[in-house]
């Protein structure tokens, strides 16, 4: 389910079943034309991932807005991603997953409230490209084993 009108119509009366919720972190470094390129790349195959996750538990997982921060401030982040995620608990949401293809956030794990799932992403490329796909296919299939792991 999507932060759309028709999908919060229909988690509002079943909010009891959908205990999960991802949330994409996205970087975002307006100042790095070299970066730019690479962080349009990274923002469109982190949504193909949590589209094809949400997909496939559509109905117990939620998927959250893009959630943008600056490129390097991580440190500084903490206390509001840890924000969103006290408030996405009070829906009650039990458990909650960050999306990331950005390393930096391995160095803060122990500090978030909710579980980092961070993958080693391609750099740039094609998301419709043939092993573009197939490595989503993959990774897909390992992250929703570990999302498993914790119902």
């Amino acid at each position: 389910m999507r932060l759309s009108k028709t999908d919060v119509a229909q988690y509002l009366p079943e909010k009891e079943y959908i205990d999960t919720v991802i949330v994409p972190l996205i970087p975002f470094d307006p100042s790095s034309d070299t970066d730019l390129s690479k962080q349009a790349f990274l923002r469109e195959l982190n949504q193909v991932f949590t589209n094809v996750i949400e997909k496939e538990y559509r109905g117990r997982i939620f998927l959250s807005p893009d959630y943008h921060y600056m490129s390097g401030s991580h440190a500084s982040e903490i206390e509001r991603v840890n924000q969103w995620i006290s408030q996405f608990k009070q829906q009650p949401f039990e458990h909650v997953f960050l999306f990331t293809f950005d390393v930096k956030w391995k160095k803060h794990e122990q500090n978030l409230d909710g579980h980092l799932l961070w993958v080693p992403g391609i750099q740039t490329g094609n998301v419709q490209s043939t092993e573009t796909q197939s490595f989503v296919k993959e990774q897909a299939r390992e992250i929703s084993e570990f999302i498993q792991s914790y119902w």
